[in-house]
């Protein structure tokens, strides 16, 4: 077993409102569009106990669970307390028997070594402080052989977004607008990078699944002011405009480049899902 470490900080507590929201928003309109990818890996009757790290509000905890023989468990993680508690509330009888919710950090799992068969982690790759860690710790607590199963968003996802800023960037001379951009654009990582990631923790059969939505919009104006795009987007496109009042201007021209480029009507915004499955050594 790893050794204790200073916890990593826990990103700002969601509240309790703003879990409710994204369980009615982001869950159905986002975050299950890449938990398919996982749950097609589970077959149905799985006879396995389950780690998944960073579950938001259950999403796909219960479908997983719902996977598994009458003997298999579900262990259910994440580091913000509002978004368990919820959790924990959906789960009613289930919780304690066969589905367990607790708080709880990738990079320091409370768990001994070889305890799970699967673990999955939706959308929580790109969460990690320590990346390193947190790969290292899943591979500890996976039974040799064990599957590995984590999605996240990769290159050019959002990338009509990005690439509005960096036109409208060049049509105003604002440099520093383009360069954040491009810091941007590099949270999402290639196919390739991203599997490199998972090999060099020690995860064998390595391989990326790939697959492409797309997020419907009526117009430039609902993108800005969309509930979802506040906790898949938002936060970084206003930091990539400047958080100034000359920012604000910013996002106002790239809604109007948007309306021009798409008539004012009907967009869809691009996100690019990978999935990669790999397995613990040793089996």
């Amino acid at each position: 077993m790893s050794g204790r470490r200073s916890r990593p900080t826990p990103v700002t507590a969601t509240t309790e409102q703003e879990a409710g929201l994204y369980d009615t928003v982001v869950v159905p309109r986002y975050s299950s569009l890449f938990a398919q990818m996982i749950l097609r890996e589970i077959p149905e009757g799985a006879h396995a106990t389950v780690l998944d790290v960073g579950c938001g509000t259950g999403h796909p905890t219960f479908e997983v669970l719902r996977k598994l023989e009458p003997g298999g468990r579900v262990v259910a993680i994440d580091r913000d307390m509002a978004l368990v508690e919820l959790a924990r509330r959906k789960a009613l009888d289930l919780a304690g028997k066969r589905l367990f919710f607790k708080v709880g950090w990738a990079e320091d799992l409370e768990f001994g070594d070889g305890v799970f068969d699967i673990v999955v982690g939706n959308l929580v790759a790109s969460q990690f402080e320590m990346p390193g860690d947190a790969l290292a710790e899943m591979k500890r607590v996976l039974v040799p052989g064990g599957k590995l199963l984590l999605t996240r968003a990769l290159d050019d996802t959002f990338e009509e977004i990005l690439d509005t800023f960096r036109e409208v960037s060049l049509r105003l001379d604002l440099p520093a607008v383009q360069q954040r951009a491009d810091a941007v654009a590099t949270r999402y990582p290639s196919a390739q990078a991203f599997a490199n990631q998972v090999r060099a923790a020690g995860f064998e059969s390595v391989e990326v699944e790939e697959d492409l939505f797309r997020l419907p919009f009526r117009s430039a104006r609902e993108i800005f002011d969309d509930p979802l795009l506040r906790f898949v987007g938002l936060a970084e496109w206003r930091w990539v405009a400047g958080l100034d009042r000359a920012g604000t201007d910013v996002i106002e021209e790239v809604e109007r480049s948007l309306d021009v480029y798409f008539a004012g009507g009907p967009l869809s915004l691009t996100v690019h899902a990978g999935l990669i499955k790999a397995t613990a050594p040793g089996g």
